[in-house]
């Protein structure tokens, strides 16, 4: 039996708290003139994911788009600007940093990944 792709073992949503995000699979994403792999749309609730992706690029831009949520419900959506109108940070930037910082923890320690966001939260459910 052939062992299904991680797209194809994504739920349908996920739930965010203030809203239920649905996962959309689309060929040739577009944003803003560009090809992308992942697309977050916060007035929809929707993340359009390529449908062609393979697991080993699938798996960080999912991770990718689920962090464009989570800074978005802290605060962190869109830009920030200093007094004079320069660029601090963008929602870009955070979510690429963050989605990076994990995905390097998770690979250079695996156990503690595992005890952290699998065993964990296992036990709490026996």
């Amino acid at each position: 039996m052939k062992k299904r792709s991680f797209l194809e073992r994504l739920p349908t949503h996920f739930n965010i708290g203030w809203a239920s995000f649905e996962f959309k699979l689309k060929s040739k994403i577009v944003n803003e003139g560009d090809d992308c792999y992942g697309l977050t749309d916060f007035n929809l609730h929707t993340i359009t994911l390529e449908k062609g992706m393979s697991d080993e690029v699938a798996h960080p831009t999912v991770l990718h788009e689920v962090c464009h949520v989570l800074m978005e419900t802290q605060g962190l959506g869109g830009s920030d600007m200093d007094k004079e109108g320069s660029l601090i940070s963008t929602n870009e930037i955070v979510t690429e940093a963050c989605c990076r910082a994990m995905l390097i923890f998770k690979n250079l320690n695996p156990e503690l990944w595992d005890l952290l966001f699998v065993e964990f939260y296992k036990e709490k459910q026996e």
